[in-house]
């Protein structure tokens, strides 16, 4: 199953624009981040599979996403999604 698929078919999840427009969730470009190379509590954009840190650690995944303007992150290895448009959990 794609990764689009399960966001799709989680009941409890609210509808968002953004990540329904990814047709094709990338996958993680590496296992750590590719900035600092931190490997707990890593994002990967779902746009391009940039895999950053998250705002605890050095904030890598948040900083990709306001560079690139790419709006959604998924939490590694399979935990929430994160949309930074709506500033939403699903």
């Amino acid at each position: 199953m794609r990764l689009v698929d399960h966001l799709r078919r989680t009941p409890e999840r609210r509808s968002c624009e953004h990540i329904d427009a990814i047709a094709e969730p990338a996958g993680p470009r590496a296992s750590a981040c590719q900035e600092c190379g931190v490997r707990v509590s890593l994002r990967v954009c779902l746009t391009c599979g940039h895999v950053g840190c998250c705002d605890s650690s050095s904030g890598h995944a948040t900083a990709h996403a306001l560079k690139t303007g790419h709006p959604a992150i998924r939490a590694l290895p399979n935990g929430f999604t994160y949309c930074y448009r709506h500033r939403e959990y699903f």
